[in-house]
């Protein structure tokens, strides 16, 4: 009876080295876990997925590895889920949004002190919406804390010098990871499509709560102005 070949050989092109272990390009590599290579990227630089470089510097992965991750993958998905998943949002946010909104006037009138704080402010609003997944928080506490997220958006924009329409947009930029790490759990956790689209309408809601909290901010002090006058 003839023995059933392995992944990495029945592609012809994956290389076997002395220990006899199995090394995979990315395309092999995707297409034996079921992903894109572009998210087996991220999820490599993440450390999720154990990757090799060669002399040249491209990427090969361990059958083995490969198969050991695909055998537990029940563990790991609840374990990783939430952490990893907003370390992958900000990675594909800092390497693609980034890039589209660096040469918009305001960004750059961000000091390297806002953009810290910006960030940190971005993962906070990550944790709230995941709170909405987990439903473990009263709907009004959820607004309240997206509010005071808001609120320091606004300042911190203020502080930059720019208008309630770029903070706008630049809010609207910055939101993206929220979307991005609840859309990519949804998919690991295989949510029913219903549930999705409520959680995702109830994140539009806080984000809209957050997005009128920033332009509130912005507005100018008039019980200040009516104390001068």
């Amino acid at each position: 009876m003839t023995r059933r070949r392995t992944f990495a050989q029945q592609q012809h092109h994956a290389q076997t080295d002395e220990a006899g272990n199995q090394w995979l390009s990315i395309e092999e590599a995707a297409r034996l876990l079921g992903v894109g290579q572009s998210t087996l990227r991220r999820w490599s630089d993440a450390g999720l997925v154990p990757v090799y470089r060669t002399a040249g510097g491209h990427r090969r992965y361990r059958e083995a590895d490969l198969l050991a991750l695909l055998k537990s993958e029940e563990r790991p998905r609840r374990r990783l889920s939430r952490k990893a998943l907003v370390d992958l949002s900000f990675a594909l946010y800092h390497s693609q949004l980034t890039a589209q909104v660096a040469s918009r006037p305001w960004y750059s009138r961000y000091q390297p002190e806002h953009l810290a704080e910006l960030r940190a402010l971005g993962r906070q609003l990550v944790e709230l919406a995941f709170r909405i997944v987990n439903r473990a928080v009263d709907r009004e506490e959820l607004l309240r804390a997206g509010r005071t997220i808001g609120q320091r958006y606004g300042e911190i924009s203020a502080q930059a010098g720019l208008t309630p329409a770029e903070a706008a947009e630049a809010f609207l930029a910055f939101r993206a990871p929220t979307y991005l790490a609840i859309t990519q759990f949804a998919e690991r956790e295989d949510i029913p499509t219903r549930r999705v689209l409520r959680l995702l309408g109830e994140l539009t809601i806080l984000l809209d709560e957050v997005l009128l909290a920033t332009l509130r901010s912005l507005e100018p002090d008039t019980s200040l102005t009516r104390s001068v006058s």
